[in-house]
């Protein structure tokens, strides 16, 4: 059996408007402000199990929501390469709606630089949110 590590959630929101929750595979993230250039908006939240050595591409479950009332899930795969010390999963919720995956030994990095007009959206108007287009979403948790 092999030794199983809990690995930080980090979250990184190139959206234009805040992502109020977020969770993989069932354990909370916490929430994800609009990114700036050198920021993935949110911080860092214990723990997903992971099992090094598992075989890849390996499946995990994103649940989010933007006002706690309409919830939204997407499969991401994680395609490694899956360093010797895994330590972070960064999931990075991309403008298109699709979301990635990835498991890093140092704090990930942001996948986009983007511009932020202010903490909770991006567009002074406007915005586009493509959730449903990638996502399954829901009324209710």
């Amino acid at each position: 059996m092999r030794k199983r590590v809990s690995l930080e959630i980090n979250g990184f929101n190139y959206t234009d408007l805040y992502i109020d929750s977020f969770s993989v595979n069932g354990q909370g993230g916490g929430n994800i402000n609009v990114s700036s250039p050198t920021s993935g908006g949110g911080g860092s939240v214990c723990c997903v199990l992971f099992s090094p050595g598992s075989a890849l591409p390996l499946r995990v479950k994103v649940e989010w929501t933007r006002d706690g009332e309409r919830w939204c899930e997407q499969e991401a795969l994680i395609t490694g390469p899956v360093p010797a010390s895994p330590h972070h999963l960064g999931v990075h919720f991309f403008p298109d709606g699709h979301i990635e995956a990835e498991i890093t030994e140092n704090y990930p990095k942001p996948k986009l630089q983007l511009e932020r007009v202010d903490p909770g959206k991006r567009k002074e108007s406007g915005n586009t949110v493509a959730d449903e287009q990638m996502g399954r979403c829901r009324d209710g948790r």
